[in-house]
């Protein structure tokens, strides 16, 4: 029987967090309404809240299932030479972000008024930086070389789990442009420049690989 109820329970949180999915597409994460999301899955607003006791909670949820589908995207890159790793994983994140546009803006777009992420959302944003770090976080990149910077760059270390002690700041920077581009290519502000993308992406990726120094590497 308890099987049963977590079957069901599982069931019903799954239609939750998809209403909510279909809320924020439609307005946006600050117009996400628990009301709403419970008419749209047939329930009353107070039986919602024994699945999320508050809005928040599931804002949170919805972040760390994006941050866990862009990951499982980016893990499924298979090509291993780290020019073209970077590049893949580029293309990966990419091409998830075209597809799921709404989750996108959700983990990396403009913040909810009210909401600020907890601590959990830390590991989950860092699933999504580790095969970045994993090809490239060796690599030291002068002007990320300096002590400050890099004393600050420490704690990839930890919230990756180890897979770079140095160069972590060059990486950072060229995850924030990747994630900056495809920002501005769903907002719609490479219309009339930079369209159709591709070229451009393919561009500023094969720039990382210089910059990073991974062209002929391994």
């Amino acid at each position: 029987m308890a099987g049963v109820r977590e079957e069901s329970r599982a069931r019903t949180t799954a239609a939750i967090l998809a209403a909510a999915r279909e809320e924020i597409a439609a307005h946006g994460g600050g117009g996400l309404s628990m009301r709403a999301v419970a008419r749209e899955v047939g329930m009353v607003s107070s039986a919602v809240y024994r699945y999320f006791p508050t809005r928040e909670a599931l804002l949170t949820a919805m972040i760390l299932e994006s941050y866990e589908s862009l990951a499982a995207a980016l893990e499924s890159v298979r090509a291993r030479r780290p020019d073209r790793r970077w590049i893949a994983l580029g293309e990966a994140m990419r091409g998830w972000a075209v597809e799921r546009p709404h989750e996108f803006q959700l983990i990396y777009g403009t913040p909810v008024p009210g909401y600020v992420a907890p601590p959990e959302t830390v590991p989950a944003a860092a699933a999504v930086a580790r095969p970045f770090l994993a090809v490239a976080g060796g690599v030291e990149v002068a002007p990320f070389a300096a002590p400050r910077v890099a004393r600050q760059m420490e704690v990839l270390t930890e919230v990756a789990e180890g897979v770079t002690r140095e160069g972590g700041g060059a990486v950072l920077a060229e995850l924030a442009a990747l994630i900056g581009a495809v920002t501005l290519e769903l907002g719609g502000h490479l219309v009339g420049s930079a369209e159709p993308a591709d070229p451009f992406f393919r561009a500023l990726l094969q720039r990382q690989v210089d910059t990073l120094g991974l062209a002929g590497a391994g």
